[in-house]
């Protein structure tokens, strides 16, 4: 005799115990990560791609954390790109808003801007796409008379490669990992 699906699903329902403590999500952690970042910017008008570092702090409290970051980075088009902010994480997805600032280069003025980034979060580093809205960034002229106008608006492929250190004394994934 076949048990109807119903009938199946709400047994196993009932089977199931009434709360379930769940111990994979930090409960009131702080977490130190750092580690290499790689980009790759488009756009028709400075295309490249950077490296550097990036370093994190989060505090932890179930499947979300708040944090704050700070990046550099050396870029391919001769400038370098230096960014800080607060971020949020939910599960695997988060967002980072802050301040990005990069330098001059031969054909560009230094320029500063608001630095929008959604990612996708694991353990040991993020995949995301960085926006770069320049705010600021009065035009020059540079070396052979070269008018010079701010960095142009920026959309980018970031990879990050992350060490996560435990900073708190209780955590649940510190054990796991050999240098905490």
């Amino acid at each position: 005799m076949r048990l109807p699906v119903p009938l199946l699903a709400a047994s196993v329902l009932f089977a199931l115990p009434a709360r379930a403590d769940i111990t994979l999500f930090p409960e009131r952690e702080t977490w130190l990560s750092v580690g290499p970042l790689y980009s790759a910017a488009f756009g028709a008008d400075e295309p490249g791609a950077g490296v550097g570092g990036e370093l994190t702090l989060n505090w932890f409290k179930g499947v979300g954390a708040l944090g704050l970051f700070a990046q550099a980075q050396k870029m391919e088009r001769g400038s370098a790109r230096l960014c800080a902010g607060l971020q949020g994480t939910l599960f695997f997805g988060g967002v980072e808003l802050g301040v990005m600032h990069e330098t001059a280069s031969r054909t560009r003025v230094a320029t500063t801007g608001l630095h929008v980034a959604p990612y996708l979060a694991f353990v040991f580093g993020s995949l995301g796409v960085r926006f770069g809205i320049p705010l600021a960034g009065d035009r020059d002229i540079g070396p052979g008379g070269v008018e010079r106008t701010r960095h142009a608006r920026e959309v980018g492929l970031v990879l990050t490669l992350k060490l996560p250190v435990a900073l708190s004394s209780h955590s649940v994934w510190g054990p796991i990992f050999p240098w905490n």
